[in-house]
């Protein structure tokens, strides 16, 4: 009875368009209706690589979804390293609106070269790990090349270069270039500037044991580099222990090169 009343369907659908040659799609049950897409015809690649532009079929043609959701199959072309891959969708009316998607893949590439172009000493191994995304597959030599990542990693670098006592690092937009052997070597400008050391660090407040507990929790001697995340841990530390407020207050000095920390506590847990 189902299949009866869907074929059923489908023979007034052929006959509202007037065209009694022409075949519905089996799959859409509904009349003749230019609002809904028939089929997506994909050309230049498979459409198993546009997976979610040929589940379009038989919906109703929302030109802003469609373009939306070509951009993000563009993006997973990009992620597999067909970082030239463009998709292109254009339409014609027949029964149905026909969706054409036209994939044009380019050459496929693969990161041969990482140059971080600085003569700072921040780990070389932490800058690749800091940019390496995907579990391995992405912005890493060997892996593929996804711009907009890396730039995003790139961010959280330069704090890490803060972090580390390099207070003004500036890392620079990076710059890929592709071979047509499908190799792509990519250069960062870094500009690390001055290392910033410890100058001193006090605890004011409270009593004096709990002072120097906020001083062994923090446990970082003058002289030593500027280490803005084991002194943030140190605080929280001090914060949890003491059960107290702690503030940390830095006083920079350009000039000399130096920071000097105080911990403020509060008078009362």
């Amino acid at each position: 009875m189902r299949l009866g009343l869907m074929a059923y369907v489908t023979f007034l659908g052929v006959i509202s368009c007037g065209r009694t040659a022409e075949v519905v799609h089996p799959e859409i049950a509904a009349p003749c209706s230019i609002m809904r897409v028939g089929q997506v015809h994909v050309t230049g690649a498979a459409r198993k690589d546009v997976p979610a532009l040929a589940v379009l079929e038989g919906t109703i043609d929302d030109r802003g979804r469609a373009d939306r959701i070509a951009a993000v199959a563009a993006e997973r072309l990009h992620a597999i390293g067909y970082a030239r891959a463009r998709i292109d969708l254009t339409r014609t009316q027949a029964c149905f609106t026909e969706l054409h998607v036209a994939v044009t893949l380019g050459p496929k590439f693969r990161i041969a070269d990482i140059a971080f172009q600085t003569t700072d000493e921040f780990p070389a191994r932490q800058r690749l790990v800091a940019i390496e995304d995907a579990l391995g597959t992405v912005n890493t030599i060997g892996g593929f090349y996804i711009e907009y990542r890396l730039q995003r990693a790139l961010i959280k670098l330069q704090e890490s270069y803060r972090d580390a006592g390099w207070l003004e690092a500036k890392i620079s937009a990076p710059t890929a270039r592709f071979d047509d052997d499908g190799r792509i070597s990519i250069a960062i400008p870094i500009d690390a500037g001055p290392r910033f050391r410890i100058a001193a660090i006090r605890a004011r407040g409270a009593g004096a044991k709990a002072r120097a507990a906020v001083l062994d929790e923090i446990n970082i001697e003058p002289g030593a580099w500027y280490d803005g995340a084991a002194i943030r841990n140190g605080i929280e530390r001090a914060r949890r222990k003491l059960d107290r407020w702690v503030d940390l207050r830095t006083t920079v000095s350009i000039d000399r090169g130096v920071i000097e920390l105080e911990a403020v506590l509060e008078t009362s847990p």
